[in-house]
């Protein structure tokens, strides 16, 4: 076996017997590993950060002073972050409900995401997304539900079917399935 030497020798040469090599740490030996199950302790906790929707700079905006009682209609983009009660109905853009906005109303829009509070149902033609600090009491009707972690929801959910527009070449088809579906007169044995 081999002893570590007891004195240091003064040169820049060190004493190892000649009968054991030097030891060399090879790539294969390195410290021993953790086990699967434990997380390293250098590494922080996972957090999920909240996707950010991204507001068009055409958008129609609500600031957080502002508080409206009505109906709100259009076809553009819709950012609120006041305080709105009534109905808002934006056929063709995205309404978004900021993290301060708080909603008494039904909104009807192609799109809705809501990141602060909302009581009222919401419907969309595209999709409705609720963020990770959202607060909404209602229900929802869209195509498309997404839900973040954090959200808080009570109400009821439909998840509804895309309208397509009926085009010329399938009406036709429409017709001859209806001519191929008669009625047909029963007859019952014994009568």
């Amino acid at each position: 076996m081999w002893r570590k030497p007891d004195a240091k020798p003064s040169s820049g040469t060190s004493r190892v017997p000649s009968s054991m090599p030097p030891k060399t740490q090879t790539p294969n030996e390195t410290e021993p590993k953790q086990a699967s199950f434990e997380r390293p302790a250098a590494a922080p906790p996972a957090v999920t950060q909240p996707v950010v929707e991204t507001v068009s700079a055409q958008a129609s905006r609500i600031g957080p002073g502002l508080k409206i009682r009505g109906e709100i209609t259009g076809n553009s983009d819709l950012y609120l972050d006041g305080q709105v009660a009534g109905k808002i109905r934006v056929t063709g853009g995205r309404v978004t409900v900021g993290a301060q906005g708080k909603v008494q109303a039904d909104i009807d829009a192609r799109e809705i995401v809501v990141n602060g509070e909302v009581e009222g149902s919401l419907k969309a033609d595209a999709k409705v997304r609720l963020g990770a600090s959202s607060h909404v009491q209602g229900s929802l009707a869209a195509p498309s539900v997404g839900i973040d972690d954090g959200a808080r929801f009570r109400g009821k959910v439909e998840v509804t079917r895309t309208t397509k527009p009926a085009t010329a070449a399938s009406q036709p088809e429409a017709a001859s399935d209806a001519e191929l579906l008669r009625p047909v007169a029963a007859h019952a044995e014994g009568e």
